[in-house]
């Protein structure tokens, strides 16, 4: 059970790393708008920012959506969550954690397909830059890899009792 304890902290410690991670890819994505902005305004306008945007945006949403199931900022329905129990809650939420982890690993498994035709065939971006489509799409696997991780870890908190805040709706008892 020790061990169990441990790897669930592991987990939620990762997670807390990507949700940093996502946060300063954030502050830069603003950044370099804002540059662009700048520079567009002297008449000097940057073809890599809009692009760098984008893919810097996909990223984000990956890696941040781990984050956000662990500070359960995720979307939940109010209105079957205020008219049931705890316990029921709990319920609700181990099958809503599981599901939401068979998902990653379909989704993952498939994603690797995309992954490996972009390899095969050298597909880029239709940029300038002419970014690999494979530093786009494997944001999809990592993220989704760390939201099964972190599925797995609240998952365990539910089980054991040892999640400070079951949802959002606990905050309001």
């Amino acid at each position: 059970m020790k061990l169990l304890k441990e790897i669930s902290k592991a987990i939620d410690n990762t997670t807390r790393c990507s949700g940093i991670i996502t946060a300063w890819m954030f502050v830069f994505v603003g950044f370099f708008v804002t540059y662009e902005v700048v520079m567009r305004k002297f008449g000097m306008p940057t073809k890599w920012t809009e692009e760098f945007s984008q893919i810097a945006q996909i990223w984000c949403v990956y890696l941040g959506v781990s984050f956000a199931l662990q500070k359960r900022s995720l979307i939940i329905v109010d209105i079957i969550g205020d008219n049931i129990s705890v316990t029921v809650r709990k319920v609700l939420d181990i099958f809503a954690l599981t599901l939401t982890a068979l998902f990653c690993i379909l989704a993952s498994i498939n994603s690797f397909k995309d992954i490996g035709y972009s390899l095969k065939t050298s597909a880029t971006t239709d940029s300038v830059l002419a970014i690999p489509m494979w530093i786009i799409q494997i944001s999809l696997p990592i993220g989704l890899g760390l939201l099964f991780l972190q599925c797995i870890s609240e998952i365990y908190k539910t089980f054991t009792g040892s999640e400070v805040v079951s949802s959002e709706l606990d905050l309001v008892e």
